[in-house]
């Protein structure tokens, strides 16, 4: 795969996948480090707008691969470096909208609908592969296990049974339908390098979007002066897992690591991977137009993955155009109650699967 696509596709990723299980990062103003909101909402968009078009010149031969590839990459860090700092501060309400109580409602509904379809799309297109039904009712249950459960679910058993069975689940949808090509992108160095720099960049986005880590700590009364470091348990994803908080006021930077977030950034930050380095390796190949299995159709999907990852980063924009009035949308993401988180979650993971899976020819239907 010539450089500038990796670098691009790379850059796309990493822009734009984001955490949508976890605690966001709010802080109340309108300033970072005295940058106004408006100019990191132009960064990132001019960032993310170079890209595209650095991307599109060398697809026309304009640009040569190595100027492309820098310049690609040069513009990936400048919207990143925008949108980090729109998740870094966003404006929200001290307390949640009214509309909280429709929220256990609104998640069984959308949690029935999603093992409704899960049935019905395995029965009519995949009868044979009952692993695609297992792991759409396992999201299905994902999505209603913390207003199903008695006080959300925190410590009982059952919650750690769910997230390693979505883990277990796509991990073995990968082995039995894409594992042939997974295990190539061992043995070819560029594809791999290429898929390795996507999850990487992806994890350092995830972190700043998730409020894993942060550069702009909470401070006010009560707030830690000096480093601090704490040992405790975190509700995220879904129940609580040990985790290390740490602050660091003089740096500054603050932020926690658990088992459970350590879990999903491999699940998350694989698949990607997957993606990006299956992507250049077909690209290299020159299977571009070899129907069902081609780099457009997965860069297609990819790309509807990436803008279904944007949780944070979206209420960021949001907040720059409507201030605290766009606080319901951070809050929907934010209550564990509401089904937005792990909807956004559970399309992320799907269309990330299916991307592999369909771009490696393991995803043909009976119908097809």
């Amino acid at each position: 795969m010539h450089p500038l696509r990796a670098a691009g596709r790379t850059g796309g990723f990493a822009l734009t996948a984001a955490a949508f299980v976890g605690t966001g990062a709010a802080h109340s103003g309108t300033t970072h480090a005295g940058t106004p909101h408006w100019l990191l909402f132009v960064l990132a968009l001019t960032g993310l707008g170079a890209t595209g078009v650095t991307v599109a010149a060398y697809r026309r031969g304009s640009v040569g691969g190595t100027t492309a590839a820098v310049v690609g990459l040069a513009a990936a860090l400048v919207g990143g470096f925008g949108l980090v700092g729109l998740v870094e501060l966003q404006v929200v309400a001290d307390t949640g909208p009214e509309i909280h109580d429709v929220y256990p409602t609104l998640s069984f509904a959308v949690g029935a609908a999603m093992a409704v379809g899960s049935l019905v799309v395995g029965r009519l297109w995949w009868p044979d592969r009952p692993r695609y039904v297992g792991l759409g009712l396992l999201l299905a249950a994902w999505v209603v296990y913390p207003v199903a459960m008695p006080n959300g679910g925190t410590y009982h058993p059952l919650g750690y049974v769910v997230v390693a069975a979505v883990l277990l689940a796509v991990a073995y949808v990968l082995w039995r339908d894409a594992w042939g090509v997974v295990q190539s992108l061992r043995r070819d160095r560029r594809p791999l390098g290429a898929g390795l720099a996507a999850g990487g960049l992806f994890a350092v986005f995830f972190a700043f979007s998730a409020g894993t880590v942060s550069f702009n700590p909470d401070a006010g009364i009560g707030a830690p002066t000096e480093a601090t470091v704490l040992f405790l348990p975190i509700a995220d994803p879904l129940v609580a897992w040990p985790a290390v908080e740490f602050v660091f006021p003089s740096i500054p930077l603050a932020g926690f690591v658990s088992v459970g977030t350590v879990a999903l950034l491999t699940l998350l930050g694989s698949l990607v991977a997957v993606n990006v380095g299956v992507l250049v390796q077909q690209s290299r190949a020159d299977s571009a137009a070899s129907g069902s299995t081609s780099a457009l159709g997965m860069a297609a999907t990819t790309g509807a993955t990436a803008c279904c990852c944007c949780a944070p980063a979206f209420y960021g924009v949001l907040s720059v155009v409507f201030g605290a009035a766009a606080t319901p949308a951070y809050w929907a993401f934010l209550d564990p109650s509401s089904p937005v988180g792990g909807v956004f979650f559970a399309v992320s993971v799907l269309l990330l699967v299916g991307s592999v899976v369909r771009a490696t020819g393991g995803g043909r239907s009976i119908a097809a």
